[in-house]
């Protein structure tokens, strides 16, 4: 399902009536977007029953936001995407059933992104991802796809937290430069 204007316009246009608690708003919204979440969600939490959870708290947040949606800030999907990817992450945190392993300097070929808008998307962070040098694509790959906080991922390859920042800043910019 790739997320045309139409669906954008429909998920900005629910979101506003979840705001003012309307149920039939939040049924559809959750019909037009609930498999999108799901894939976005089993990237970060590979275990299907545990990732169904997070998609329940995830629509529970939403419910529960709604008001905290700014337009202005951002388009309706993206603020989605972001709430569904924290709690996946705090899932991820909070239980530690899946262990994640570094990445070595070939595996970039491993990482599937099919969670993105649309799958010239997904080919381009793919392909941006690939001209990063290989500490900052591993930082930037634990940090936003497998959930490790930067100080977990400076202890596990020994660097100082502030080398991590580093890399994820540099990285993102590069990413932003590829992308645009």
């Amino acid at each position: 399902m790739q997320m045309t204007e139409d669906r954008l316009r429909k998920i900005e246009q629910y979101l506003s009536q979840i705001k003012l608690k309307d149920r039939a708003a939040f049924s559809q919204l959750y019909e037009l977007s609930n498999r999108k979440l799901f894939g976005l969600i089993l990237r970060i939490v590979p275990d299907r029953e545990q990732a169904a959870d997070v998609l329940q708290e995830s629509f529970t947040r939403i419910w529960l936001n709604a008001n905290s949606y700014r337009s202005d800030l951002g388009n309706a999907w993206a603020w989605l995407c972001q709430l569904t990817r924290n709690c996946a992450l705090d899932s991820i945190r909070h239980s530690r059933r899946h262990p994640v392993t570094l990445l070595e300097p070939d595996d970039l070929d491993t990482i599937n992104i099919d969670h993105a808008p649309d799958r010239n998307s997904s080919f381009d962070l793919h392909r941006c991802l690939s001209t990063l040098d290989t500490d900052k694509r591993n930082a930037i790959i634990h940090i936003y796809l497998h959930g490790l906080t930067q100080s977990e991922l400076a202890a596990r390859i020994e660097r100082p937290v502030s080398t991590i920042k580093t890399w994820i800043r540099r990285g993102l910019l590069e990413l932003q430069h590829c992308l645009s």
